[in-house]
């Protein structure tokens, strides 16, 4: 059986993964390319599926498929190619969580026994423009910075994300700092809102079969560099890899718009990452909203499934008690 042609997305909290993805589907749909999506969440939740309702989804939850739940990429993989036999897929996307390293991500599929059904076409690494050169600051974690490098070096291609959020000479410092950690054979691709010639990038990149051959021939580097550390002690607060913390809020109250964005807007710096769905008062129905690089976007359309009502917030440095009081003094007491 022919291989699938694999592309993998990465990218830090908040580049704008999904938007891409969204352009990518409609391009797919477009061709009549048949495509399958995996989403990977840190948390227990997803909320970003109903934006691809029409689409064949496959999810893993609470967990980074690049470290602590490689088996259930694994499996769920295996179980794909079970259902590609009867329902033929000419292409599967991978998005991984914020704080995945596509290397590792190339080494599962490049390995036995998935390297025989997957052929990595791209590695797609995304880049939030408006937040790069702050999150590249000595004073950044550590293993933020390690990270962000490690997304861009195993990028086959760079998509430049968030333009329009900096000036000439903010972005002028960032290509000179991409320019030390890639590849000369990495095309980099400057836009906002994930606007890109979708045709071109879904072209197999050169540098993506070197990069599958080099994590075929050198697995065991991976056991060196994969560390994840979970907290399972709180139900809705997990530590991941790199110190970031996901926080699920769950029974969230009717809140009108104006205080769901000025909540958001005062949430500490360590929030990289906001999503969910909320319930607006004299508004029926839930509606989904996104929160990054401090900008809030609530949909003016509501949720077409019954869902019930949640907050899942992602960051570094968290202080969880402040973050409660904060809502509830926001939220409980309106």
């Amino acid at each position: 059986m022919k291989k699938i042609p694999t592309y993998i997305i990465s990218g830090f909290l908040g580049s704008g993964k999904t938007t891409l993805l969204l352009h990518i589907m409609e391009y797919c749909r477009s061709q009549n390319i048949k495509s399958a999506i995996l989403l990977n969440e840190l948390g227990n939740v997803n909320v970003e599926n109903h934006l691809f309702q029409d689409e064949t989804v496959l999810e893993l939850l609470d967990g980074c498929i690049c470290c602590t739940i490689q088996e259930d990429l694994k499996a769920t993989l295996t179980s794909l190619l079970e259902t590609h036999s009867q329902k033929p897929i000419d292409a599967l996307f991978i998005e991984g969580t914020g704080v995945a390293n596509p290397l590792e991500l190339v080494e599962i599929i490049a390995g036995p026994p998935l390297v025989h059904s997957f052929d990595i076409q791209s590695v797609i690494s995304v880049i939030d423009a408006s937040t790069y050169l702050e999150n590249q600051n000595i004073f950044t974690f550590k293993a933020v910075r390690d990270l962000l490098k490690n997304q861009i070096k195993g990028a086959t291609s760079i998509v430049l994300n968030k333009v329009d959020l900096v000036n000439e000479k903010q972005l002028q410092k960032i290509e000179a700092k991409l320019v030390k950690f890639l590849d000369t054979e990495t095309q980099v691709i400057k836009t906002s809102y994930g606007n890109v010639n979708i045709r071109d990038l879904l072209q197999k990149q050169a540098n993506a079969t070197v990069i599958s051959y080099e994590h075929q021939t050198c697995s065991h580097h991976h056991h060196e560099h994969s560390t994840c550390n979970h907290d399972h002690a709180h139900n809705h607060d997990h530590v991941h890899h790199t110190g970031i913390k996901t926080i699920t809020i769950q029974d969230v109250p009717s809140v009108s718009r104006r205080q769901l964005k000025k909540w958001l807007k005062s949430l500490p710096e360590g929030i990289m990452r906001g999503k969910g769905y909320v319930s607006f008062k004299d508004e029926p129905g839930v509606y989904p909203f996104q929160y990054s690089s401090n900008q809030v976007h609530i949909s003016d359309f509501p949720q077409k499934r019954t869902i019930d009502p949640c907050i899942v917030l992602i960051g570094k440095d968290i202080d969880i008690m402040n973050i409660q009081s904060s809502y509830t003094s926001q939220f409980s007491l309106q």
